[in-house]
């Protein structure tokens, strides 16, 4: 086929080095961008598992970019995404308690860890299902969760300064 032909049953022209064969292949590479009920289900459990959109995405068969779209688009897509992202740092958290314990093999940069639990958004609460639970600053689960954070910080401070030793 030649420049400015048109493929068949099609109204753009085909440019030099197309074929009709290579649209339809680029196409196939490409993962769809709408996300069926599936779709956003597989991305939010794999996206709670380790808080890593582009794997949450590929899991899903989606692009992080298109992730992120939809988060923007969706209240109810983007309330997923907190509560799955505030399951992501919760096992983050175990994670490091097990670590300072001894009770793993599995290491991670625990000044890292600390500083992403710092930053970490108040936790996702889902009124609906849990009208009287919702934590305030002064809440015993908050207070709880700040004397970990205080008591783990301690514990790595006293780590680092036995290795230095």
């Amino acid at each position: 086929m030649q420049q400015g032909e048109r493929a068949a049953g099609s109204d753009a022209p085909v440019r030099s080095g197309d074929t009709a064969d290579s649209g339809a292949a680029a196409g196939a590479a490409r993962p769809s961008q709408r996300w069926s009920r599936n779709d956003r289900n597989t991305f939010l459990d794999h996206f709670a598992i380790d808080g890593d959109v582009a794997r949450a995405a590929a899991a899903a068969g989606k692009t992080a970019r298109s992730a992120y779209a939809l988060r923007r688009r969706s209240t109810a897509f983007g309330a997923g995404w907190r509560l799955a992202l505030d399951d992501a740092y919760e096992r983050m958290e175990a994670a490091l308690v097990r670590q300072v314990l001894g009770d793993t093999d599995t290491r991670m940069d625990v000044a890292a860890a600390l500083v992403l639990l710092e930053r970490r958004p108040g936790a996702a609460i889902d009124v609906a299902t849990t009208p009287r639970k919702v934590a305030t600053r002064n809440s015993p689960l908050a207070k709880a969760e700040r004397e970990l954070l205080r008591r783990v910080q301690a514990m790595a401070r006293r780590s680092a300064a036995k290795a230095a030793e």
